[in-house]
């Protein structure tokens, strides 16, 4: 009857070998590794690892396996010790013997050889066994942060265990080995959860269970779920501010993950304040794993007399971040100064894309230094676009130069900045000049009502968004539709814009013509940056006397 049997080989060794016969094999430049005597014995079916040491000069493909003297066709080059030999280069190979006899397993390369014999028999020693075990174990969910145990508990009735081979369970991708011995053992294999990516990916962990004469098994476990780690750190905030002023936490969440298995994570920023801890303000952000975004997060300070510190804290699922901050009771203003706008210079106009700086004369009247955060904001609906911290001694002067680099904007577009220190505010109207500046509207007229009213009748617009092409990706084109009636009793002629942001910036505009009761529909729009990162942002159309606003996505190219 003819024997059934094959042999897996995977991965290569390095080495040259010396030809020699079965039992009296010697190696020149290759040794036994498992098993570590040249005659085994196995029952039915039992698992066999052979594994050879060789020496330099090898290349990896060189050595090919074959059983009683069949060619390399009987071997089929798969999973699972690839890996294993790629990584300690050492030649490997997994056979199993379904049919009792003696069978000759021979490692070849070039004209040298080495081999084993192989006696198959239902009197032969089982094979080992084992169990295999994950802390925390397959119902957890930890974070990358965190750290997984593997244990695998052996046995073996010839007392011959030699090690535990770990894999990754999918793909058997070699990680590590533990040397084991006796009839009964523990192996225990420590991974941060960072590092655990057949975890992340779902995928089991796996033991071979392997004795000094090549008798191996195999057992597996699942492992917990592993997510991306939000973590958060406060990195500035604007106090000391005084009683009744909004106090402006800012922060950065960071994504600790592995982006092929996270990609972008949502995460929840909360903000929580005083002794008695009260939560005051949430930001959701969308963050690409091993990437960061900032959060601000703001409430409205309480309006006490007396001089308060008290801690912050900002968290997310994961981690915490915290800081002291001071509010300056109302009984104690004096104590801490009183920086005053006295001056403020810009120089607008500017062309859109341009920076626009605007350079502030704070002056501290008090009898004390006054230490405070000075923003500069801008915009009908306002924005903090810049910060710096001054320290001014009681009765002295200073200057402070803030400034941002403004939107790339088609049309002229006139708003106001204003300095403010906590204690005093200045504000200017400035301008920016559009890339496409010159465009007169080629209508002739002067903005106002229409001529065909004769001046009887006031025009007066109202506007309704009615839809975009929201979301687009960074870099195409965000189109927004919009309703206008004139609501007034006179014709007119008005000029609709698009303004985008947090930092409103006018990106197009329209003339739009109508008599008393009519309607119009008109769609305006402009070419998005092509941002790395999701943006959610507001788009508001407006006229002269109405507005309507809706929030937009743009998705990052990252």
């Amino acid at each position: 009857m003819r024997r059934r049997e094959y042999v897996t080989a995977v991965g290569t060794g390095v080495g040259t070998l010396a030809a020699t016969g079965l039992g009296g094999a010697q190696s020149r430049s290759l040794e036994r590794v498992c098993p570590t005597g040249d005659t085994t014995a196995v029952r039915p079916g039992s698992r066999v690892v052979f594994e050879a040491a060789a020496g330099p000069g090898l290349e990896p493909t060189a050595v090919e396996w074959r059983v009683d003297g069949g060619n390399a066709a009987d071997v089929a080059p798969a999973a699972p010790f690839w890996s294993y030999t790629h990584r300690t280069g050492n030649p490997a190979a997994h056979g199993r013997f379904e049919d009792g006899g003696t069978y000759e397993v021979v490692a070849t390369a070039d004209e040298a050889s080495i081999a084993w014999r192989v006696e198959v028999s239902a009197d032969a020693p089982s094979a080992p066994s084992g169990t295999v075990t994950t802390d925390p174990g397959p119902d957890a969910t930890i974070t990358t942060r965190e750290g997984v145990e593997v244990t695998a508990t052996v046995t073996d009735e010839r007392e011959a265990l030699q090690r535990v081979i770990w894999q990754e369970g999918e793909n058997a991708t070699y990680v590590d080995t533990t040397d084991v011995s006796g009839s009964d053992a523990t192996a225990t294999y420590a991974v941060s959860a960072g590092d655990a990516i057949w975890f992340i990916g779902g995928y089991p962990m796996m033991a071979w269970i392997v004795c000094d004469d090549g008798r191996a098994a195999v057992s597996r476990t699942e492992g917990p779920s592993i997510e991306a780690m939000r973590d958060v750190a406060i990195t500035g905030t604007n106090a000391p501010v005084r009683a009744g002023e909004k106090l402006v936490v800012d922060a950065e969440v960071a994504i600790h993950g592995d982006s092929m298995y996270h990609a972008f994570v949502d995460a929840e920023a909360d903000l929580i304040v005083g002794h008695d801890p009260t939560h005051v303000d949430s930001a959701s952000v969308e963050v690409y794993a091993g990437r960061t975004k900032s959060v601000q997060l703001a409430f409205t300070t309480a309006t006490v007399r007396n001089t308060q510190t008290f801690p912050v804290r900002v968290e997310t699922r994961h981690a915490a971040s915290e800081t002291d901050v001071t509010v300056v009771g109302t009984d104690d203003a004096g104590d801490h100064g009183s920086l005053e706008v006295t001056g403020l210079e810009t120089n607008a106009p500017v062309t859109g894309g341009d920076r626009l700086e605007v350079t502030a004369t704070l002056s501290n009247s008090a009898e004390n230094p006054a230490d405070r955060e000075v923003e500069l904001v801008v915009g009908d609906d306002p924005t903090t676009v810049d910060t710096k911290r001054v320290l001014v001694g009681a009765g002295e002067t200073t200057t402070v130069s803030l400034g941002y680099e403004t939107y790339p904007v088609r049309n002229d577009d006139e708003f106001p900045v204003r300095v403010a220190t906590g204690d005093d505010t200045a504000s200017r109207s400035v301008l920016v000049h559009g890339l496409d500046d010159g465009d007169d509207g080629g209508d002739g007229g002067d903005g106002g009502d229409g001529s065909d009213d004769g001046g009887t009748g006031t025009a007066s617009f109202a506007v309704s968004i009615t839809g975009t092409n929201a979301p687009v990706t960074g870099g195409e084109r965000l189109s927004v539709s919009a309703s206008l009636e004139n609501a007034g009793d006179g014709a007119g002629t008005e000029s609709v814009e698009l303004v985008v942001g947090r930092s409103p910036e006018v990106v197009d505009s329209s003339r739009v013509s109508l008599a008393p009761g009519e309607t119009a529909t008109i769609s305006l729009g402009y070419e998005t940056y092509p941002v790395r990162n999701d943006d959610v942002f507001p788009v508001t159309v407006r006229t002269s006397g109405d507005s309507d606003t809706r929030t937009v996505t743009v998705y990052g190219t990252g």
